[in-house]
C-alpha cells in the first residue's frame, strides 16, 4: 500500500518502475490501470498519470487498447543511451558556464564520493545518480533538467533489469572526477566531451552484455534473448 504523499503520481511512478526492475512487471507484459490501482490502493488518476509519463519516456507502449511493458532490444538500448549522452553533454557544457561556485564544489565532492564506494554496487548506483542529477541541476535549464531526468530513468531500468552487471566501478568514478574538474574549471567543451564519452562507454559495455550491437531493425525481441546478468 502507498501512503498519501504530497505528490502521489510520483510515488506511483516509482512503485511501477520498481516492479519493472524486479520483473514483477516483466518486458512484454500487459499493464492494467485497474489492477495497479487496486494493488497500490490508489485511485486510477495517479496511475493513469504515471503510465502517461512512462509512455512518454519509453518504458511502456500501446498494445491494442491497453499498454505493455516495452521489450528491450539492442536498438532501444543504443537509442536510449545516445539520447542520454547528448542531453547530458549539453547539461555539462552549460554547467561549466552557469554553475555557482557552491555547485561546482558539490560536483567535485559527489564525484569523489562515488570513488569511495566504487566497489559497492548499491552504494555506487546511488552516488552515480546523485552526481548526474547534480550536473543536470547545475545547467540551470529546467527543460533540459527534466529531459535528462527522463533519460536517466529509462537507462536505469534498462541497465538494472535487462543487462545488470556487477563490477568494479572505479573507471566510472574516475570519469566522474574528470567531468567535475572540467566543469569546475569552466571548460564546457571538455566537460561535454568527457560526459558524452562516459555515457557511450557504458552503452558499449551494456550492448556487449546484452548480446551484440544494435541491428537497426527497431523491433521487439523476446525476453529470452536477453543476456544473463
Amino acid at each position: 500500500m502507498i501512503e498519501r504523499p504530497e505528490n502521489l503520481t510520483d510515488l506511483v511512478f516509482t512503485a511501477i518502475r520498481k516492479r519493472m526492475i524486479d520483473a514483477s512487471l516483466p518486458p512484454g507484459s500487459s499493464v492494467s490501470e485497474a489492477m495497479l490501482s487496486k494493488d497500490l490502493q490508489v485511485s486510477k488518476t495517479p496511475v493513469r498519470e504515471a503510465l502517461l509519463q512512462m509512455r512518454q519516456i519509453g518504458l511502456v507502449a500501446p498494445s491494442g487498447r491497453g499498454l505493455r511493458v516495452v521489450v528491450p532490444t539492442a536498438r532501444i538500448i543504443r537509442d536510449a543511451f545516445e539520447m542520454r549522452a547528448g542531453l547530458e553533454a549539453a547539461a555539462a557544457r552549460y554547467a561549466a558556464d552557469r554553475a555557482t561556485r557552491e555547485q561546482k564544489n558539490e560536483l567535485v565532492e559527489l564525484a569523489q564520493a562515488s570513488a569511495e564506494v566504487a566497489d559497492d554496487f548499491e552504494a555506487f548506483r546511488d552516488a552515480d545518480t546523485s552526481f548526474h542529477q547534480a550536473v543536470a541541476a547545475a545547467a540551470d535549464n529546467a527543460m533540459l533538467h527534466k529531459a535528462v531526468e527522463d533519460a536517466v530513468v529509462l537507462t536505469q531500468v534498462l541497465r538494472q533489469r535487462d543487462v545488470h552487471v556487477e563490477r568494479d566501478f572505479t573507471p566510472d568514478s574516475r570519469e566522474h572526477i574528470r567531468i567535475a574538474q572540467a566543469i569546475k574549471s569552466g571548460d564546457g567543451a571538455a566537460a561535454a566531451d568527457r560526459l558524452s564519452e562516459h555515457i557511450l562507454r557504458i552503452m558499449e559495455q551494456l550492448l556487449q552484455a546484452f548480446g551484440g550491437k544494435a541491428t537497426g531493425d527497431g523491433g521487439l525481441r523476446p525476453a529470452e534473448l536477453r543476456s544473463p546478468a
